[in-house]
């Protein structure tokens, strides 16, 4: 994997996890999730008025993308009401790598090296261990607990499609304006769902309460994909999807730093897996 590439990836899952953490303290989740995308993507339009405009074949691209990155936002959100982020982060975005090995492979024609898929399975082990060890802690918990990591899987599958129809599509448009366009998008999708949910009121409520953050979430959002749709256009999908997912061991961190979250073992050993397979595709895959 070229360095600068591999730099994108570990400034991205950064930003991303940050987001996240803000995102969870959040009251309303969806709606500041909501208000996030919609604050983003007003801030970046400019950035249409200098781009090229798309080829006619990259629309459906943007619609189904836009249309699993809603879900997403969604699953995410609730999944967050229903698990700890400790829990919820590390299971959505270590099966993630997962499901996107085999759309590359389906749909993109990539196939790793030899070193590439010990890497690949290297970091995902890592992941599994970071979260598995919060599950067991859990598992007592049941109905908490599965429905936290049911809706953990479901966002890792929509992260996977998402992912993969990005990385075929920044091969035929600028990655920047093209993840405006689909953000954009995704903010329009689920805008009927949070105005029936909720009602003009309980949005506005929200965002007088919490602008601040909603502002700093919506560029953070912005700017993390952007840097890994950029990866995209330099390395195998099915790589940058999974290096992406440092962000694990950033979000571990930061949960231990600031939220009074235990770091302990388990997460030093997962995370020292995550570096050694992130190595080694850096290196050989």
């Amino acid at each position: 994997m070229p360095p600068i590439a591999l730099a994108l990836l570990i400034v991205a899952a950064g930003l991303h996890a940050g987001w996240n953490v803000l995102v969870k303290h959040a009251k309303e989740k969806q709606i500041f999730t909501w208000w996030a995308l919609i604050v983003g993507s007003v801030g970046f339009a400019p950035v249409l008025l200098i781009s090229q405009p798309f080829p006619s074949q990259i629309w459906p691209y943007v619609f189904f993308s836009a249309l699993f990155e809603g879900t997403y936002y969604i699953m995410l959100t609730r999944a967050y009401q229903y698990g700890d982020f400790s829990l919820v982060y590390p299971i959505a975005r270590g099966m993630a790598p997962a499901f996107l090995v085999i759309w590359a492979l389906l749909f993109l024609g990539e196939r790793p090296r030899l070193a590439g898929y010990i890497g690949l399975a290297l970091l995902i082990i890592g992941l599994v261990i970071i979260g598995g060890k919060k599950w067991w802690s859990l598992r007592k918990i049941t109905t908490v607990s599965t429905s936290g990591i049911a809706l953990a899987l479901s966002v890792a599958c929509c992260i996977s499609i998402y992912s993969a129809i990005d990385g075929a599509a920044v091969r035929l448009v600028a990655a920047v304006p093209y993840t405006l366009v689909v953000i954009s998008l995704s903010a329009i999708f689920i805008t009927p769902l949070i105005l029936m949910r909720y009602g003009p009121r309980a949005t506005i409520i929200e965002w007088r309460a919490n602008w601040p953050r909603i502002a700093v979430v919506g560029v953070l959002m912005l700017l993390s994909y952007t840097l890994v749709l950029q990866s995209y256009t330099l390395a195998r999908v099915s790589y940058a999807g999974a290096v992406r997912e440092i962000s694990v061991v950033f979000a571990a961190l930061i949960g231990w730093r600031w939220l009074g979250e235990e770091f302990g073992l388990w997460r030093a050993i997962g995370a020292s897996v995550i570096f050694t397979g992130i190595l080694l595709i850096a290196i050989a895959g």
